[in-house]
């Protein structure tokens, strides 16, 4: 049976310009500064055309949207909820907009790839910063391994054309580029913090009812798809159970396994062609979900590390309204529930100092 995958790369970029007064004024993203404003923007892009779109917004069969986004407003639908509900339920918790970057990057796809592979690539703004998504659906592979070596052609050679070079560039330039794009369209972005990608794999097609057992392929090949070593194949295999994460209803061949900035799905009983779509969105959901954390933690870190985190300071004020979204994600309150997310804030020792400190 053949083998497919969705992987997405998350890469984040804080910055504070957007909250010193000398460079706001400058800003067309100067909306995130005032919460009329902001609420005024959100509700503008339910009927804007321009380039901007919320972030429930996808394109594509029937435009379905996913439902992290309901649960992180507290079970409000964005695609139903009347537009004030919605924008009042956004600004306390710092929802980002959306601009798709898909048509600035080009993948080469391999000669030996699947027909129907396709690559997106999404930026998202904050006023702390912006986060740039990168997926890629992978169809055809003739076995687990192969689509190892696909997903290792995708991390680490040179598949992409980007306007700004005549050669071909891999993955991490890629990155860069669209961080850098996203930076230049707020104007006032003239240092920054970049921080290491997390990634996400989700297999959606494989052998039904393969459960991964300690040291088996499987194993090995969620451990690539995790640590993302070329020299997998010889790669020291960890304990299995030290890197698998619990997930909600899972039954026994279920696995969602992971290291500090990755996750794996496996869940087998899903592999059903055509009838996958469970997957999708519960790939979207955690995607998402991800992004969040990762966004408001790489900005807590270093806000922190400059020592801007200071009482009675605008910076100061909105670092402490950042650190109770990421405490309630991380207990799963009134927002989406994982325990993905948990392991992701509760994991990270940076993290949690610097909540301890402005609790």
């Amino acid at each position: 049976m053949t083998t497919s995958l969705k992987v997405s790369f998350i890469w984040t970029r804080t910055f504070f310009q957007l909250f010193d007064n000398s460079c706001i004024q400058n800003s067309p993203y100067d909306f995130f500064v005032k919460p009329s404003a902001y609420k005024d923007k959100i509700k503008s892009l339910y009927t804007d055309e321009s380039s901007l779109t919320l972030p429930w917004k996808l394109t594509g069969k029937n435009n379905l949207t996913n439902w992290f986004w309901k649960y992180y407003l507290n079970d409000i639908d964005p695609l139903s909820a009347p537009h004030e509900t919605i924008a009042n339920r956004c600004y306390p918790l710092y929802v980002p907009v959306r601009k798709s970057l898909t048509k600035q990057i080009t993948v080469n796809w391999p000669s030996s790839g699947g027909s129907q592979n396709r690559g997106s690539f999404e930026g998202f703004f904050y006023r702390h910063g912006v986060a740039v998504v990168c997926t890629f659906s992978v169809h055809g592979c003739t076995s687990l391994k192969d689509a190892v070596e696909q997903g290792m052609s995708l991390r680490h050679d040179p598949l992409f054309s980007i306007p700004s070079t005549t050669s071909n560039v891999a993955l991490t330039t890629v990155g860069d580029f669209c961080r850098n794009l996203l930076s230049e369209e707020i104007k006032v972005v003239t240092d920054w913090f970049d921080e290491e990608p997390f990634s996400l794999v989700t297999v959606v097609e494989g052998e039904l009812n393969q459960e991964a057992q300690q040291g088996d392929s499987i194993q090995r090949a969620l451990e690539a798809l995790a640590c993302w070593d070329k020299t997998w194949e010889k790669r020291e295999l960890p304990v299995l159970s030290d890197h698998t994460i619990s997930m909600k209803n899972n039954h026994a061949a279920d696995i969602m396994y992971g290291h500090a900035n990755s996750r794996v799905l496996w869940i087998p009983r899903l592999f059903i062609p055509g009838n996958n779509y469970a997957l999708f969105w519960y790939s979207r959901n955690l995607l998402m979900a991800t992004m969040q954390v990762k966004s408001f933690r790489d900005f807590l870190v270093r806000a922190a590390d400059a020592d801007r985190i200071k009482p009675g300071t605008r910076l100061g004020g909105y670092a402490r309204q950042i650190g109770e979204i990421i405490r309630n994600m991380e207990k799963g309150l009134k927002t989406y529930r994982t325990l993905s997310a948990y392991r992701q804030i509760q994991d990270d020792k940076k993290l949690q100092a610097v909540l301890s400190a402005i609790s």
